[in-house]
């Protein structure tokens, strides 16, 4: 499905079980391919944000993994359009307990500014130790209307996870890593919209420490790193 108006579109594809558990990478790279295609069918090519809901997304071992195989699956599709930063989308990839994929997204028909975090590794350079193909997506893009696309923010610092499965204290370090997404970003910007995922239903109250004002929902999931118990993102607008 895609829907759009004059500046920008939505949409959605899924992923069913069969395809994921036959070929994960394989199975995300023809989703994104067709997504890709979908959207430059349409006028709007340039692909600004994107969240995945993976099923079942830490079965596998090692490199096996399905978040990992995904990976591999989205970059083979993306690489092949990107030139620099801006064709890539802010990204989120939450599991769910349920069989399959689906992906949604939002394209428009002019590029945005990709805005790192001086905190965090660039997802495109993490180590090899989180798998044979780092994630490709920025941290954030800001767009010609005036608004911050965040990606999924958790409590990594550099590329590494701080405070193993301790939902308050990565919820801290997750608001640390947002305020200085944000200073990066210049100007003043105030939350306008917010979803935070937890691991566990009873850290709900993990989810306050992030402070943010605007619109907030929260919801139940797995995070793509095991340790992880927090995450957030939102949409961001000049204040």
């Amino acid at each position: 499905a895609f829907r759009a108006n004059s500046a920008i579109g939505f949409g959605h594809l899924a992923i069913d079980e069969t395809a994921l558990a036959a070929d994960t990478a394989g199975a995300c790279r023809d989703a994104f391919e067709r997504l890709i295609g979908v959207i430059r069918g349409a006028g709007y090519p340039h692909l600004l944000r994107c969240w995945i809901y993976l099923g079942h997304i830490h079965r596998g071992d090692g490199d096996g993994e399905r978040y990992r195989q995904f990976c591999v699956g989205r970059a083979r599709a993306l690489d092949a359009i990107a030139r620099d930063p801006r064709d890539y989308p802010a990204a989120t990839v939450i599991g769910r307990p349920v069989d399959g994929a689906s992906i949604h997204f939002m394209a428009a028909r002019s590029p945005a500014q990709a805005i790192e975090n001086p905190r965090q590794t660039s997802a495109f350079d993490y180590p090899r130790r989180y798998g044979p193909q780092p994630p490709s997506f920025v941290r954030s893009l800001r767009t010609d209307w005036g608004a911050l696309l965040v990606s999924g923010t958790a409590a990594v610092v550099g590329a590494d996870s701080l405070h193993p499965s301790d939902a308050g204290e990565q919820a801290r370090e997750t608001r640390s890593n947002i305020d200085a997404l944000l200073h990066a970003a210049g100007n003043r910007w105030q939350n306008e919209r917010a979803v935070i995922y937890l691991r566990r239903a009873e850290d709900l109250a993990a989810a306050e420490r992030l402070g943010l004002s605007g619109a907030i929902t929260v919801l139940q999931g797995d995070i793509c790193r095991p340790e992880l118990m927090i995450e957030c993102e939102g949409v961001f607008r000049l204040a």
